[in-house]
């Protein structure tokens, strides 16, 4: 048998990667129409989603923004007559350098496991300082990507949203709608760095947690690193908020309980001045359970917060059913209901709502968008500007009806086979899209020197 050296398959290989790589800086121009060649981000590709997601990339070029009224280039629309804009959030963000302003944003599975959020947060970062992942659940439901988030001991999970039998009775569920009670005397809890992500992310100084009524006495020992900081014990009556600051920013906090269980309303791992961007994920929600929290607990724990701009992605979980136009009516009524409770909360903040993305579903054998995903964009828009608050339309970004299979199909795709979800890669894409609109109506805003 003729056995070839390994020299000569060596060299086979190397030429067949030149080749590609040479393919791949073609300009589109000269490639045929109709033929799929490698592109420029073939080689990430290969290397799978974590070794992307390591990669720092510059930011994409302004693909979909549009001109305003006003003759800006942006993709967040303002209520007609609106000349204030972001005014109250950029004026928070001047206290950056002497505290920490939060970003709550809220959404559904779209922006489960930090997707959106962690670009939109490396952006302020980068601009207005902070770090860390910001505030989370005490047990997991989805972790972060950022962040190795681990849980142990029995706890329950309580939510305003979804099944009934996961509410909390007292309707107290803190400023991300999720609660979480251990069961039995001990728990604990535990933040680690992971070694891909923004850079920003993977250390933070400052522990927060909070947490409801309770009877106590329950000891709480706090660990930075693997040196045992802080041990602390406390009873009923005692602050609904513990602060924990480690003497310079580290990767890695351990906290262990022992004792009866609050309520534990999460636990955010900051800085201590910049910005906090923090990724609240309902799965399933369709943006209409904030009623269903106690209202004055809701507006002191969202007051607590003190965030400067509140994030609201919600509409995909009910656009599939919809059945006529007066239901997805009666839908943006409701959902002005819950931007004003929001608002009433927090007067000095500015409330912007992201509408849903183009979602397909299976019509014998081709992929159509939902119907009526066009009129639950419009109610949201409609609901967010009656309210006062701006609108990120994310359906126009994508290109429209029809434009989620375009993306599940793009070379690497930006949406999943359900033709519902972002990879990775669209998610980043919408998410630069919203953190380059933010940064555009934040520069409008910036002091003149």
């Amino acid at each position: 048998m003729n056995r070839q050296s390994p020299w000569h398959t060596l060299l086979f290989v190397l030429s067949v990667l030149a080749v590609l790589g040479g393919i791949s800086c073609w300009p589109e121009a000269w490639r045929p129409d109709g033929v799929k060649w490698p592109n420029a981000s073939w080689l990430t590709e290969l290397q799978g989603d974590d070794a992307e997601l390591a990669v720092q990339p510059e930011p994409e070029e302004e693909e979909g923004l549009k001109r305003t009224e006003g003759g800006e280039v942006g993709l967040i629309e303002f209520p007609v007559g609106d000349t204030l804009g972001f005014a109250k959030f950029a004026r928070a963000l001047r206290s950056a350098d002497q505290q920490v302003v939060r970003v709550l944003h809220y959404g559904d599975s779209q922006i489960e496991g930090d997707r959106i959020s962690a670009d939109l947060r490396d952006a302020l970062q980068r601009r207005f300082g902070g770090m860390g992942p910001g505030l989370q659940g005490m047990d997991p439901f989805v972790p972060m990507v950022c962040v190795d988030h681990r849980a142990s001991g029995n706890w329950q999970r309580y939510a305003c949203f979804g099944r009934p039998s996961d509410r909390e009775p007292s309707g107290f569920y803190g400023v991300r709608g999720i609660a979480h009670r251990y069961q039995g005397a001990t728990a604990s809890m535990e933040f680690r760095a992971r070694t891909y992500g923004y850079d920003r992310v993977r250390s933070a100084q400052k522990l927060t947690l909070f947490l409801g009524p309770y009877e106590g006495p329950t000891e709480v020992k706090v660990y930075f690193e693997d040196s045992l900081a802080h041990i602390r014990y406390y009873s009923a009556g005692d602050p609904s908020k513990m602060e924990f600051v480690a003497p310079q920013p580290m990767s890695r906090v351990r906290v262990e309980f022992n004792g009866q269980s609050p309520l534990w309303y999460g636990a955010a791992w900051d800085g201590t001045r910049g910005v906090a961007v923090d990724n609240v994920s309902m799965r399933g929600a369709d943006g209409l359970g904030f009623k269903r929290i106690n209202p004055p607990h809701f507006v002191a724990s969202l007051r607590d917060a003190r965030p400067g701009l509140v994030i609201m992605q919600f509409g995909g979980n009910a656009v599939p059913y919809f059945k006529s136009a007066a239901e997805v009516a009666r839908y943006g009524k409701a959902f002005a209901r819950q931007i004003a409770l929001i608002q009433q909360a927090l007067p000095d903040a500015d409330v912007l709502v992201v509408g849903p993305s183009d979602m397909a579903h299976k019509v014998d054998v081709a992929w159509e968008t939902y119907p009526f995903v066009d009129e639950v964009r419009t109610a949201l828009r409609e609901a967010a500007h009656a309210q006062g608050a701006a609108f990120f339309d994310v359906f126009a970004f994508m290109g429209g009806a029809g434009s989620m299979s375009d993306w599940a199909q793009r070379n690497p795709p930006l949406a999943g086979a359900d033709h519902i979800h972002f990879t990775p890669n669209g998610a980043r894409k919408v998410g630069r899209a919203l953190a380059l609109a933010l940064e555009q109506e934040l520069d409008r805003h910036a002091p003149t020197k």
